[in-house]
This record gives C-alpha cells, sequence and structure tokens, in this order.
C-alpha cells in the first residue's frame, strides 16, 4: 500500500520534482508482480468458487489470470462485480500501447508497524518511475525508485522492479530484482515473503498453470513451478552468499491445493563453491552437522496446502496451513515453524453503496522451532547474518521466535474504492537476536492498521493508510500516510 503525510510538504515536493523528471513507459505486464489489491480479489473468487488459480506464488502471469477468468463460473452479482474489477486492473496496461506512470508516497514513521503483503514502503517519502516494454514473448521494465530516508541502507536511489523476461514454450525466464511470495498466508509466508527488498537474481516459472495433458498426469491438476538463484546484497557474515529457491504447487481438485517450498543459502566468500559442494547442498545430507567445511549452506523447506470449503460444501471459507523447518529429521523438515488461518468471503446489500463483497480472515503463526525460542529460527552458524538480507526477513515479515495473531478484513464499497484492515497481536524476537533488524529485541506488539485505495478516474488512483500501534519498547504511535499514482495510457 502506498501512503502520504500532509505534515511535510517540503521534502515531498522535492521528491515529486525528481519524480516528474524522470517519465516512466511501461505497457502490458506480462508478469503481474506483488499486489494486495489484485491478490485479494482472487482470493476471495477462489473461496466463492468462481475460478481456481493458485496465488500461493508470485509473481502471477496476465496469461494465468485471464485462464481462469476464462473459466469462471458466475453465479451472482457481487461475484461478476469483482470479476470486472480483477479484469479493470489487467486492462489499464493494455498490450502495444505505450504509457506513462508515475507515482510518489509519504508517511510518518512506523518504526513499530508490522508489514503485509505487497508492504514495500518503508522510508518516510519516496518516488518510482519505470521504463517498460512488454510484447507476448518478452518483457522489459526498468523502475526507479528514490526514497528519503536510511531505514534499510544509506542509498537514495534503488532500481527494485526492474526485470527483464523472456517466454519459450510456457516458460518465462525473468532476469532482475524483483518481489517473491511462496505461500498460502494473507500476511505473511514462512520461506519468502517480501518484508526485505528484493534479491536480485534469475526466476523461471510456467505462463499458464494448465494440467498435464497426459493421461496419466491429468490428475495433478493446474501446477506451477518457480526456480530462483541470486546473491545476497550487504551480506556481511559470508559476502557474496547466493540464494537458491524451489517451489513447487498443485491442485489435484478444485477444492485442494498443495505446496512444496525450499531455500537455500550457498557459497560466498570464503565458502565453497564448486559443483560438488552444490550438489550436497541440493541434497541437504551434510547440512546442520556442526563442520564448518562440511556443512554447505543454510537449508529451510516445508510444505503449505489450502483448501477451499466452496465446491465441497457450498460455503465460501477457505483453510490453509504452511509448516517451514529449519533443519531436516528422517527426511523431512524438524525444529518447524508454522502458520495458518481461515478466510470468509461474501457480501452486504447496502443502502449507500449497493452490493459490497467483502473477506475476512484469521491468521496464527510462530516461527519459533517447534514451540521453542531457542534462537534457531532464521539462523545459522555459518552464515550468522540469518535468514535476512540487510537485516530484514527473507521469510516471516517480524522474523524468527515470534507469534503473532492477525484478524483482518477486506471491503470492495464498489469498483473504486477497497479498504484493508487488520488488527494483530505480536510476541516478536522472544530470543532477543540482533539479527532481525526490523524487531531487533524481544517486544509485545498490538496493532490496528486500516489502508484504502481510491481510483480517482482512470488514471488516478490515491491511497491512504492509517494506524495505531502500541509497543512495550516504543511508545504508543498514530500514524498515517497518503499517496497518489498517475497513469497515463
Amino acid at each position: 500500500m502506498t501512503s502520504y503525510t500532509l505534515s511535510k510538504k517540503c521534502k515531498l515536493k522535492t521528491l515529486l520534482l525528481v519524480m516528474g523528471i524522470i517519465p516512466s513507459l511501461a505497457s502490458a505486464q506480462n508478469l503481474q508482480l506483488n499486489d494486495m489489491g489484485l491478490k485479494s480479489e482472487l482470493d476471495w473468487l477462489q473461496a466463492q468458487g468462481v475460478i481456481q488459480i493458485s496465488t500461493s506464488t508470485w509473481p502471477l502471469t496476465a496469461n494465468e489470470i485471464n485462464r481462469a477468468l476464462a473459466n469462471a463460473s458466475i453465479e451472482t452479482t457481487d461475484q461478476k462485480q469483482v470479476i470486472q474489477s480483477v479484469r479493470y486492473r489487467l486492462s489499464k496496461r493494455p498490450k502495444s500501447l505505450v504509457t506513462t506512470k508515475v507515482s510518489a508516497y509519504a508517511q510518518t514513521d512506523r518504526e513499530a508497524l508490522p508489514q503485509s503483503f505487497a508492504d514495500d514502503k518503508m522510508s518516510d517519502f519516496g518516488a518510482s518511475a519505470q521504463a517498460g516494454l512488454s510484447q507476448d514473448d518478452w518483457e522489459f521494465n526498468l523502475q526507479v525508485n528514490v526514497k528519503d530516508d536510511d531505514l534499510i541502507d544509506d542509498d537514495d536511489i534503488s532500481f527494485e522492479g526492474s526485470y527483464i523476461a523472456g517466454k519459450i514454450a510456457n516458460q518465462w525466464l525473468v532476469a532482475g530484482q524483483i518481489p517473491t511470495w511462496w505461500g498460502p498466508g494473507h500476511d505473511g509466508s514462512l520461506i519468502r515473503g517480501d518484508a526485505s527488498r528484493p534479491v536480485a537474481g534469475f526466476t523461471m516459472q510456467r505462463d499458464k498453470q494448465e494440467a498435464p495433458n497426459n493421461r496419466y498426469l491429468n490428475w495433478v491438476g493446474p501446477w506451477q513451478y518457480q526456480l530462483f538463484a541470486g546473491q545476497l546484497e550487504d551480506y556481511d557474515a559470508v559476502p557474496d552468499a547466493k540464494l537458491i529457491g524451489m517451489r513447487l504447487t498443485a491442485n489435484p481438485t478444485e477444492w485442494l491445493e498443495l505446496g512444496a517450498s525450499r531455500s537455500f543459502m550457498w557459497g560466498g566468500d570464503g565458502r565453497p563453491e564448486s559443483t560438488s559442494s552444490f550438489w550436497d547442498a541440493l541434497k541437504g545430507t551434510k547440512d546442520n552437522i556442526g563442520n564448518r567445511d562440511s556443512d554447505p549452506a543454510n537449508q529451510l523447506g516445508g510444505f503449505d496446502t489450502r483448501i477451499n470449503l466452496a465446491s465441497l460444501t457450498n460455503l465460501p471459507v477457505g483453510i490453509y496451513a504452511q509448516y517451514i523447518g529449519e533443519d531436516e529429521a528422517g527426511g523431512l523438515p524438524a525444529k518447524n515453524m508454522y502458520l495458518g488461518g481461515i478466510d470468509y468471503a461474501s457480501s452486504l446489500n447496502t443502502t449507500q453503496f449497493g452490493i459490497v463483497p467483502y473477506q475476512l480472515y484469521t491468521e496464527y503463526t510462530d516461527t519459533r522451532s517447534s514451540g521453542s525460542a531457542k534462537g534457531v529460527s532464521y539462523n545459522h552458524f555459518i552464515y550468522t547474518d540469518g535468514y535476512y538480507q540487510q537485516g530484514y526477513p527473507l521469510g516471516f515479515a517480524l522474523g524468527g521466535d515470534t507469534e503473532s495473531i492477525a484478524v483482518g478484513g477486506k471491503v470492495w464499497l464498489d469498483n473504486q474504492n477497497f479498504i484493508n484492515a487488520k488488527m494483530q497481536y505480536a510476541k516478536v524476537n522472544q530470543s532477543g537476536r540482533d539479527t532481525n533488524r526490523a524487531f531487533p529485541k524481544s517486544d509485545k506488539l498490538k496493532v490496528l492498521d486500516v489502508s484504502w485505495e481510491h481510483q480517482l478516474n482512470p488514471k488516478v488512483a490515491l491511497s491512504s493508510r492509517a494506524w495505531v500501534t502500541d509497543s512495550d519498547i516504543h511508545s504508543s504511535d498514530i500514524g498515517g500516510g497518503i499517496g497518489v499514482e498517475y497513469t497515463n495510457f
């Protein structure tokens, strides 16, 4: 969510000037990067039983979304309304048409505010501009971001969101710095979230997630994989450490999705980077034996699932869970972290706004090691900066040894207004590991977070956000912001 505050106009004007002299050229995106509004709409339609699509692996592709929409089973006015909203989002960048896009935001300090999906605005002020081209089988995007503080590092300019991609035989190969998300959660992923800056590297995945044509494999249903290889930035413990990841999902029935994920840190300055070392890391058989010379990598892996009850019981309810292990025992993850939740999608018939779709969810997360805060989760005796980049988690946004419960709601007042709200209670960093720069001390948080997106007209989108946080370490805080995005297409 983008955000602005009006109390710091001087610096904001400077950023707007910078933004204005760096125009953005962008055409229709084949790759749909992390987007809270889009994910929420697809989740609502999935819980209603209107479409079958996996929203647990990002980025998604426009072709996969269109495939799901083409097979949609629309029965009610509210379902049609959300379908139209998704189509509108995809049509904002029509193919073969060059458009310009600029955006900016400002907000009060958000030191104790937890991140959620696609919540990448961490600095007090920022602006971005894009230059890109897109065709059916290739895509290029250059994104320049300007920010006004040193919360993560001292660089005022970054290129996260930039990439070049090509498609061959339903496979996309992407090189660049794009956010990733692996898991069924609304607020978090235990293994690959987007709380840190995107890791620069290579990503490979399918375009359309169709079921195999082979009659012996067709039972797998629509499926997806994602492979990733990149290099961590500012990882002082082992400079130039690599991050390798792989994920596989399948939908064998309309109501069931299964996923498996694995990632590992490997190589870097002073560490083996031979083929045999990589093979040992891939096999995972020599990990966590306490020998610096023999231990090839810092591994995480596990499984997740989502069950949609709409096709089974006609209830618009989804139940999901994920578990990820820091260790291995008997060929399965051990020292596990857990995430689970339930969501409900429905609508209200109001006098003022007419039919109003909404979704409610509750989500529990425990990133301790099998229920014990031992300083093991997201940490390693060789890669001592932990499972973090620049001190921000590569997995769950609150970091290791955390317990969190969140209750949230999403409301579509109409096609121009989307509201997202969340209450959260969390006990963060219970082992007090300072590798977690987001929450470097053990703390208890109480959070109320509300955001609003308004499509002022086809070219201008506004957003605002307000939050209240209470922390044992930091004083209670009321904050907020405002943002704007202009697209000329």
